[in-house]
């Protein structure tokens, strides 16, 4: 009886410890499940969290995406792309855009030169040299702007300081404005604007190309009184057959010095030793403007007519800067540069520089007041035939109280306050090969009308020859402007010198005029153009007459003038030159 009390009190002991189990576990399964609600619900939390972040990191991506592409939209209305270029290698490298707004062109040319002569007087019996090397880089900007920078790496320095510029290598230099705003009414295309150095516009010979020319020199009358490159602005304008131009011009790259005199006259009375130097001094300037008009222009048939004309006021400069008006006739060469025979040159019109007794230093004596020059031009071309031909003048009014003043203080200052000197030339050519230079013609160069690159008919690389012309030139160029000049006058001068000496004869037979010298030429050409871009010549000048200068005599020395002029007076020389020329 105890045995089965006591197993009924462990059972009940046994039930009572699972019942206990069982609620606890079952407390402690509510926990769990109540707890992993709670991580549930933190999850779920989370998860929104970060479904809220990512959307809220997208709409920044794509805001910030969209504010790029807006930047770059409104970077490509303000700067559009470039749009494709058209890229060319012959005769040149040249790039043009497709809207024809942007374009340049690197090109160059190279000469050689030699010859001889059979009677060299002051110059060369034999010489060879390189007479260009230049590059050149021209184009245009935003459609209305055009340019050009050409330099040259030979220089032209052989020969004496009158034979060549002495003040770098620059040769063109400019810019252009051509805008429709400044059309005219009358005119084919807009006028345009001028600005650098480059080419005044004078004459048909002088402001064509060295590349084209049908002669390798400038006639004479053209190379003495035409101007050369200056610095300056120009207005000009062309139509369907004419041209117009005018401008402002100064310094140019090709003086022998871009300095004038001083200009301030020393005063009398100021001892040396005070230390006073005279001061200013004004550069030249021109006024220079040239018309074209061609009547007859076509393909096959060209009729030319123009006039040029300048004003040159040459303030304090002097024959040492400006050569060219002032020092008339010094750099020309008898047509053949390389072999260096100058016969011809007038003194120093402007009396150079002087100082009188009492004077503290020198200062420009400006014997000139002002120079005009005019010119007319005419060329025809029927064919393969063509002729040319240019008249130059040129009016120098003195001042004769300067003058006068330059010979009390020693100058040899010859002449009045008048003179008046002259040129000019005519030639004619003929293509052998049929082409036609008429078709050259072009009225839209900004230098003004002019003659292009021929068009070869059978170039070599067609199997052709080339183009093979014959031309001919008589040229002349009078710079006395006096009673006595040639042999006359030398003889003169020797018999008051040497035979019967008389100091105060001599002196007025110097001084009664300018003498420059006169020359005249006729020269036979050969050109030859075996492809665009190469150009060959040959050049026979046989001098006709040639009478001596006398720009150098001392006033009360004794003995003759120390040129060479009374050999010059009966010379006849013949001077050959060829030329092998490329260009791009």
């Amino acid at each position: 009886m105890k045995f089965s009390g006591w197993k009924r009190s462990a059972a009940a002991s046994g039930l009572v410890a699972v019942l206990s189990s069982t609620t606890a576990n079952a407390a402690s399964s509510e926990a769990i499940e109540a707890r992993l609600r709670a991580l549930e619900a933190e999850i779920a939390k989370l998860r929104r969290e970060a479904r809220q972040a990512r959307a809220e990191s997208q709409r920044a991506a794509q805001s910030a995406e969209r504010s790029a592409e807006r930047a770059k939209a409104a970077e490509a209305a303000a700067t559009p792309l470039m749009p494709p270029v058209f890229v060319a290698f012959k005769n040149g490298l040249f790039v043009e855009s497709a809207d024809k707004a942007y374009s340049f062109k690197i090109g160059g040319r190279m000469q050689f030169d030699g010859g001889g002569a059979t009677q060299p007087l002051n110059g060369w019996s034999g010489q060879a040299g390189v007479r260009q090397v230049r590059l050149e880089i021209e184009g245009k900007a935003a459609k209305y702007w055009f340019y050009k920078l050409q330099y040259d790496f030979a220089g032209s320095q052989y020969g004496t300081p009158f034979n060549a510029p002495v003040q770098g290598g620059i040769r063109d230099f400019y810019i252009v404005l051509q805008h429709p705003l400044m059309t005219l009414p009358f005119a084919k295309e807009p006028a345009f604007i001028h600005v650098g150095s480059y080419f005044e516009p004078f004459s048909l010979e002088f402001t064509g190309s060295s590349r084209f020319r049908d002669f390798i020199e400038r006639a004479m009358a053209v190379e003495a009184i035409a101007p050369s490159r200056h610095l300056g602005a120009a207005i000009g304008a062309y139509g369907d057959n004419w041209t117009a131009k005018g401008g402002i011009f100064t310094t140019s790259f090709e003086d022998l010095n871009t300095n004038p005199a001083v200009g301030v006259s020393p005063l009398f009375g100021i001892p040396t030793k005070a230390g006073w130097f005279p001061t200013g001094g004004g550069q030249y300037f021109d006024l220079t403007g040239r018309l074209t008009y061609a009547p007859i222009m076509t393909e096959h048939d060209l009729l030319h007519v123009g006039v040029s004309g300048r004003y040159h006021q040459p303030n304090s400069a002097t024959g040492t800067s400006d050569d060219r008006v002032l020092r008339l006739g010094n750099r020309i060469r008898s047509e053949a540069y390389i072999l260096n025979q100058g016969l011809l040159g007038t003194p120093d019109l402007s009396c150079g520089t002087v100082a009188l007794p009492g004077w503290a230093s020198a200062a420009a004596a400006r014997c000139v007041n002002s120079v005009q020059s005019f010119g007319v031009e005419l060329s025809a071309a029927h064919g393969p035939f063509s002729l040319q031909a240019e008249y130059l003048a040129q009016q120098v009014n003195r001042n004769s109280t300067n003058i006068m003043l330059a010979r009390l203080a020693g100058a040899f200052a010859p002449g009045g306050a008048s003179h008046y000197f002259s040129g000019y030339y005519i030639y004619g050519q003929w293509y052998l090969t049929g082409e036609e230079r008429a078709a050259a013609y072009d009225v839209t160069n900004k230098i003004g009308a002019n003659f292009n690159q021929i068009t070869i008919k059978h170039p070599m690389s067609a199997g052709g020859f080339g183009a093979v012309g014959l031309a001919a030139r008589y040229s002349a160029l009078n710079l006395n402007s006096g009673p006595y000049s040639g042999s006359s006058l030398y003889n003169m001068l020797a018999y008051t010198t040497l035979i019967a000496p008389n100091p105060a004869a001599a002196s007025y037979i110097a001084n009664a005029g300018v003498v420059g010298g006169r020359q005249q030429n006729v020269t036979l050409g050969i050109n030859w153009y075996p492809e665009n871009g190469f150009h060959f010549q040959f050049n026979w000048t046989h001098v006709l007459q040639a009478s001596a200068p006398l720009n150098d005599y001392a006033l009360f020395g004794v003995g003759v003038p120390t040129r060479q002029g009374p050999y010059f007076n009966s010379a006849h020389p013949n001077l050959f030159e060829a030329r092998a020329q490329v260009y791009w």
